[in-house]
């Protein structure tokens, strides 16, 4: 098997559900190591792996939405704003992809990286900021019409590179009052249609381009999205219980300053800045250290 498809599927399994921007990283990733053209197939199979991770992670949530359908009751009314929330960033989505697509790609626009370094900066900013002055008081159970439509528009945000899907839908939980722990959870809720949607997105084109791909390498690397992407989501949700979103602030900068050092070509103090932006990631995720807020 290749090597750099584990390598691929834990990237996107670990930053398609941390705020830290699955864009960032993958172009800065390249920059540092020359990574195969696996081609859509390929992403697709990554997407899935992650669509089935927050899927089975949540698969009891998911099922009492579907029973609530017809039963009523609180469930349902949830589901009706995990629906809403969805809606701006699903509608615009569609017409903004292909421009966000072009500014994505640091070899044709070279501003993409100016671009991408202000999303990176400025959420890791948005984040010490929220800490410091949101409520943080209310649960999904106290989210209205309003407060939903709110973290809806705040997830618009995330089509811009190097926003993070996850992290504008946590710091627009949390700018509406949400709980840190209940914010980042109604942002998992969010992702599954997002996924989904982006799945069936490029899908569609795959099929109209008739490139299929290696069968072995889309298994192999939405299995390992789906695993790392599992054991991403109880690690966050466990994570932000105890501690604030202040460590991917100080991530966000410190791979701000990898991404620039690899785009004035200095690749080897880039590659160590990034090593020491995920060691530092790692330890204080793992170690779950309590912050003051």
């Amino acid at each position: 098997m290749n090597i750099w498809v584990i390598i691929l599927g834990i990237v996107q399994g670990i930053t398609e559900f941390l705020p830290i921007s699955s864009t960032a990283h993958l172009i800065l990733i390249p920059y540092l190591v020359k990574i195969p053209d696996f081609g859509l197939s390929f992403d697709v199979g990554l997407h899935l792996g992650t669509f089935w991770a927050v899927l089975i992670y949540f698969l009891k949530d998911w099922w009492e939405f579907l029973v609530s359908i017809f039963k009523g009751g609180e469930k349902r009314r949830i589901l009706g704003l995990i629906v809403l929330a969805t809606l701006p960033a699903g509608i615009l989505g569609v017409f903004l992809d292909p421009f966000v697509e072009k500014i994505s790609q640091p070899q044709v626009y070279s501003f993409a990286i100016w671009i991408i370094l202000i999303g990176v900066i400025s959420f890791g900013i948005i984040f010490l900021l929220l800490e410091k002055y949101s409520k943080k008081n209310l649960e999904i159970k106290d989210l209205n019409l309003k407060r939903g439509l709110i973290i809806g528009f705040w997830q618009v945000l995330s089509l811009f590179p190097g926003v993070s899907r996850s992290g504008s839908t946590i710091s627009g939980g949390m700018f509406t009052g949400l709980k840190r722990d209940e914010a980042t959870k109604f942002s998992f809720y969010l992702s599954l249609p997002i996924i989904g949607g982006a799945v069936f997105f490029k899908l569609f084109h795959v099929i109209k381009s008739g490139d299929l791909g290696s069968l072995s390498l889309i298994l192999w690397g939405a299995i390992v999205a789906f695993i790392v992407g599992i054991l991403t989501i109880h690690l966050l949700l466990n994570y932000v219980k105890k501690a604030s979103l202040k460590v991917f602030s100080y991530y966000r900068f410190i791979l701000a300053l990898a991404i620039l050092l690899a785009y004035f070509n200095l690749q080897v103090l880039s590659l160590i800045v990034f090593g020491v932006a995920i060691v530092y990631l790692i330890f204080r995720m793992v170690r779950g250290e309590k912050e003051r807020n």
